[in-house]
């Protein structure tokens, strides 16, 4: 499967259970569900936006939006992105679709 097949299958799966996320907020699920206990900064260095616009996007992935992720602060500053059971479940469906 080529990369733009790929990246059509990610989206309708996405689309079909999650229609009012943004292209941004998909690709910050994919990098947090990629990483071992990502943080937001982490997050961000991947995607390559400010930590504000990662926060912004992740907000509509939480609990508020559509429960995918949560944040954890680890007390220092920092928050921890970890994926909900809904996540988890999403995740795998992603990794089993395109496999």
């Amino acid at each position: 499967m080529g990369n733009k097949e790929f990246l059509q299958e990610l989206t309708n799966v996405f689309k079909r259970s999650y229609p009012g996320l943004t292209a941004e907020a998909i690709i910050c699920f994919m990098v947090a569900a990629n990483e071992k206990d990502p943080t937001v900064g982490d997050v961000a260095r991947v995607v390559g936006m400010t930590e504000p616009m990662v926060y912004q996007h992740l907000s509509t992935l939480t609990s508020a939006g559509a429960g995918l992720v949560g944040l954890v602060n680890t007390g220092d500053g920092r928050n921890i992105v970890q994926l909900t059971p809904e996540g988890e479940q999403l995740a795998a469906s992603l990794n089993q679709a395109v496999s």
